[in-house]
């Protein structure tokens, strides 16, 4: 249950750092949120959602109902649950292309998961390597931070969630949002159902551009 999930009963502990429980708990306080808002008369002209957000966003923007959203968040954290674990992730104080240098000849086990902000970068990737590369940044004067993750999303690690993802989507109703949905990967509205799906798979393995999401609804007129 929900409230179990965000409120523990006291000594007990919480599953909230297990991506099977960490998605749906996320995706309901966003729509709960987002409803909320819409109470007050805070109607959203545009939607964005940050990594698995962006399932919400959608859901709110009328690309999918909310039965379908609630389906899909739950196959999406199962899936990522069941991966090996040993994956972590680091948020990086820099920006993409000192932490591109410092990936150099990695590119295989550790990748940039979200351009977050200009001088903060999110890492994802193979435990160890991930720490090798935040100790060598360290060195020079980076500082990070280990994320309390169970896997590490938006890394190629992901790809075998993203494969299966496909026959989980084929399953959702899509239709074209009501309002305009700017995709994570892309970085701008999205208004048609098929590219929608498309993107929800390859949001999975690819990284967040939330910086640029940001920027295109700034220079947007998204107050």
């Amino acid at each position: 249950p929900l409230l179990s999930v965000l409120y523990p009963a006291e000594g007990a502990a919480s599953p909230i750092d297990q991506t099977a429980y960490t998605q749906p708990a996320l995706f309901a306080l966003g729509y709960a949120l987002t409803e909320l808002w819409r109470s007050w008369g805070v109607v959203p002209d545009v939607v964005v959602g940050h990594s698995v957000g962006e399932i919400t966003a959608m859901c709110v923007a009328g690309a999918m109902s909310l039965e379908d959203g609630l389906a899909l968040i739950a196959a999406r954290g199962s899936l990522m649950q069941a991966l090996p674990p040993g994956g972590a992730m680091a948020s990086v104080m820099a920006g993409e292309a000192v932490v591109r240098e410092a990936l150099a000849g990695h590119e295989d086990d550790v990748s940039i998961a979200a351009l977050n902000a200009p001088g903060q970068t999110v890492i994802a990737g193979v435990g160890v390597v991930v720490d090798a590369l935040t100790a060598r940044l360290g060195d020079r004067g980076v500082k990070s931070k280990a994320l309390s993750v169970s896997h590490a999303f938006h890394s190629p690690l992901m790809k075998p969630a993203a494969d299966a993802m496909r026959d989980v989507l084929s399953t959702i109703d899509f239709r074209a949002p009501a309002v305009p949905v700017v995709a994570n990967v892309a970085a701008a509205p999205q208004r048609d159902a098929a590219k929608i799906k498309d993107l929800l798979v390859e949001q999975i393995t690819g990284r967040v551009r939330w910086r640029e999401s940001v920027s295109w609804m700034a220079q947007n007129g998204v107050d």
